[in-house]
């Protein structure tokens, strides 16, 4: 995972949490944070649609459980981009 998809998702994770991005690392996962609710879980996949102009599948949507997760399926998207 490049730094730069990382410090994306650690933006939007942040932002949508509304903590500092500092609280949020690469081991954080659903429920590891008190504001990373089920709830906010679906506003961060929102954001994150958002982010990539695209809905998610639901497959996509089922292995998003750690901010890991999130940065390697903003990695496939630059794959694909790039191909």
């Amino acid at each position: 995972m490049r730094e730069d998809e990382l410090g994306a998702v650690l933006g939007i994770i942040a932002n949508v949490l509304g903590c500092r991005v500092e609280e949020v690392t690469a081991d954080v996962r659903v429920g590891s944070l008190p504001q990373w609710d089920s709830i906010n879980h679906m506003s961060i996949i929102l954001a994150f649609e958002q982010h990539l102009a695209r809905q998610l599948t639901s497959e996509e949507i089922g292995s998003l459980e750690t901010v890991a997760s999130f940065a390697a399926l903003l990695a496939r998207q630059r794959d694909k981009a790039e191909t």
